[in-house]
């Protein structure tokens, strides 16, 4: 897995790529970073998922994790660009109604302001 990260404004946009599985320590990684994101006091947070091609139990697991995280700092995670399956498997675990889904990026980050993208 590999996970960067970019600020525009004050929103910082997470950019992982590859699989969120247990026992490859993608799950933590990604964990990590937004924890370490947290800690530097950011509370505006997008996951970009469009790059994610594969999330097991415990992938699932570590993104209602990282969403708990959030609000206990008093941040917001939201989700960007998820595929099909990973909706559908957060839906079917209950687990999408914890976030914000966005298409596109202009989307997520018009959220924290009010403002509507084009």
């Amino acid at each position: 897995m590999e996970v960067e990260h970019r600020s525009v404004d004050d929103v910082v946009i997470i950019q992982a790529r590859g699989e969120i599985t247990y026992g490859k320590g993608s799950d933590v990684l990604l964990r990590g970073k937004v924890d370490t994101l947290l800690a530097e006091g950011h509370r505006k947070l997008v996951l970009d998922a469009s790059g994610i091609t594969y999330v097991d139990s415990a992938g699932l697991g570590q993104l209602a994790q990282m969403h708990a995280n959030a609000m206990q700092k008093g941040a917001v995670l939201k989700l960007l660009g998820i595929s099909k399956r990973l909706r559908d498997l957060l839906a079917a675990t209950r687990l999408l109604g914890l976030f914000e889904v966005f298409e596109s990026e202009d989307a997520a980050l018009a959220s924290f302001t009010g403002t509507r993208a084009s």
